[in-house]
């Protein structure tokens, strides 16, 4: 069994748009308690199942396509990979991307010959912006697509997320589009002072100090999401309640979440936000995989 960790953007700025379509980005991600479960046995062909009935089954699963790539690589027997799904689909969490790195890391420590970490983060690169750090997980600073990452370590005692994931999907190729045309009608929005870009550039040293982190959360996609997606405003504003030390949204959306340093008050929030009809997690961080 391979888990697949949820990771959340502790912070994202989106900067311009690269000649190749995609966008430099940079921000702080974190892989969390959250995870799907994968489990791989030899199989007369490559075959990827799910115990969400909407997850596709062929290649429109990125888990498909980074199984049908290490097999390709390596010149292994083919796998049978069943997902139990667990992470919300479209939600901000990076669900597909941890289900494909799991694949990556399972067949290799399956492999009677592994083709290594070094191999295995090349792939990830191929496969999408996200991969490469959840393959790697824990806490890193991420820029570029998504393919620098620099691992850190915390100052502080560890905390708890309540996560909570409205029933609304976010398409991210909507959110980027949007953004960028936001900003051809507001070009001067790089440009003004930014506290979250500040604060990064202090944890190139490898340490991040959470106190000063909590005070400079920012999403980019939040606003826009917000307007378009009344329900996550409402999700957010009812987190906002539970008085947690910060609080943002993950990815393109739509799960917003909290930050507690009290396990009491997590639990607290969650099942409050429970009451009020949200699908609700309560997560702590996790370390690098290993």
């Amino acid at each position: 069994m391979e888990s697949a960790r949820a990771k959340l953007n502790l912070g994202l700025r989106v900067l311009s748009q690269r000649q190749d379509g995609f966008h430099d980005l940079i921000g702080l991600f974190q892989t969390v308690s959250l995870a799907d479960r994968l489990y791989m046995r030899p199989a007369r062909r490559l075959e990827v199942t799910c115990s969400d009935p909407a997850v596709p089954p062929g290649p429109g699963n990125l888990a498909y396509r980074a199984a049908e790539l290490y097999l390709r690589e390596a010149g292994t027997t083919p796998r049978h990979v069943h997902i139990e799904k667990a992470i919300p689909a479209a939600a901000g969490l990076g669900g597909g991307s941890a289900d494909a790195a799991a694949v990556l890391r399972g067949l290799d420590r399956a492999a009677s010959r592994p083709l290594g970490l070094g191999a295995l983060t090349r792939m990830a690169g191929q496969l999408g912006s996200d991969v490469p750090f959840a393959l790697q997980g824990g806490t890193a600073l991420v820029e570029g697509r998504g393919e620098r990452l620099l691992p850190l370590r915390w100052s502080t005692e560890p905390v708890w997320y309540v996560l909570v994931c409205p029933r609304v999907r976010v398409d991210t190729a909507w959110a980027y589009s949007e953004l960028d045309r936001q900003r051809r009608d507001h070009p001067n929005g790089l440009s003004e002072p930014d506290p979250y870009r500040t604060f990064l550039e202090h944890v190139r040293g490898g340490l991040v100090d959470a106190n000063r982190l909590w005070s400079v959360l920012h999403n980019d996609f939040q606003p826009l999401v917000e307007r378009a997606k009344p329900i996550v405003a409402r999700a957010s504003q009812s987190l906002a309640a539970t008085d947690p030390l910060a609080h943002s949204m993950s990815g393109s959306g739509a799960t917003v979440f909290g930050i507690y340093d009290d396990r009491t008050a997590a639990n607290r929030a969650a099942r409050g936000l429970r009451e009020a009809g949200f699908p609700v997690f309560l997560c702590t961080p996790c370390p690098p995989s290993q």
